[in-house]
């Protein structure tokens, strides 16, 4: 749908449906605006991806100018002071090697102990977040940031224990002493999906499928034959993983379906 006469186009409207949080080492390589401006685009290795987030833990944007402006003798004029505050606050749910990595500046040892200082750390990374919106539009941002502050839930019972992270971002001599890179990657496709592989060969009930293809953003449902995958993640354009639900061993054709359609029937086989 195109916009209107008025500008307005609801297809334009971001709601994420998924996302991820990755962080790496002060000195790591930016992507190009090339490499990152496609939607098969893999993270390198250097970053590590800290997990689930809680359902009202997505990320939180502050980018605002800070400081008076600066004004002229000649009145009407003036230009920004050029301060600003920006940060980044996000829950992660998880908490493992790699969310102590981030929230404590620290690794455990061997016997996965060690010490927090609640003054902080110096250490500094670069972050990496990525968000697929239901329309299939891609947002990615990069910065460098440095832990402001990390927050651990109160403790109750049956209830996701989650690690509150703020995150001052800095100006950065790789966005041109800017604070944010920003891609917004629109759908490639445009066509239905397509599945080429699936790992394992064959899967029982509650395995967990990686699935390979083209055209999965956005995907609104994975099949096992007629029935819905108990659970699926939209890893990338190109990767799902889906958990095989309950039924009994055979054929178990997989497929995916997008708002673009449903995908070619991937011979698969549910086992005993």
């Amino acid at each position: 749908m195109a916009a209107d006469s008025l500008g307005n186009d609801v297809t334009a409207v971001g709601i994420p449906v998924s996302g991820f949080f990755g962080f790496a080492p002060k000195g790591t390589v930016f992507p190009t605006p090339a490499e990152g401006g496609v939607s098969s685009f893999t993270l390198p290795v250097d970053f590590k991806r800290a997990g689930l987030q809680s359902d009202d833990g997505g990320f939180e944007w502050s980018l605002a100018p800070d400081g008076d402006p600066i004004t002229f003798y000649q009145e009407g004029y003036s230009i920004p002071s050029g301060l600003a505050t920006a940060e980044l606050v996000l829950k992660l749910s998880q908490y493992d090697a790699v969310v102590r990595e981030l929230a404590w500046g620290k690794t455990a040892d061997a016997n996965g102990y060690m010490t927090i200082d609640a003054g902080g750390h110096s250490l500094e990374f670069v972050a990496w977040t990525e968000e697929i919106f239901k329309n299939g539009v891609i947002r990615r941002r990069i910065a460098e940031i440095s832990v402001a502050g990390a927050k651990v839930d109160k403790s109750e019972r049956g209830t996701p224990n989650g690690t509150e992270m703020t995150l001052k971002v800095k100006r950065s001599a790789s966005l041109n002493g800017e604070h944010i890179g920003e891609w917004l990657v629109p759908d490639e496709t445009g066509a239905a999906p397509t599945v080429t592989a699936a790992s394992p060969a064959d899967a029982a009930t509650a395995a967990t499928v990686t699935i390979t293809g083209t055209g999965f953003i956005g995907a609104t449902a994975v099949k096992f034959g007629a029935t819905n995958a108990t659970s699926f993640t939209v890893v990338s354009a190109t990767s799902i993983t889906a958990v095989m639900p309950s039924g009994t061993a055979g054929s178990a054709a997989i497929t995916v379906t997008t708002a673009y359609g449903t995908s070619n029937s991937f011979a698969y086989t549910r086992a005993a």
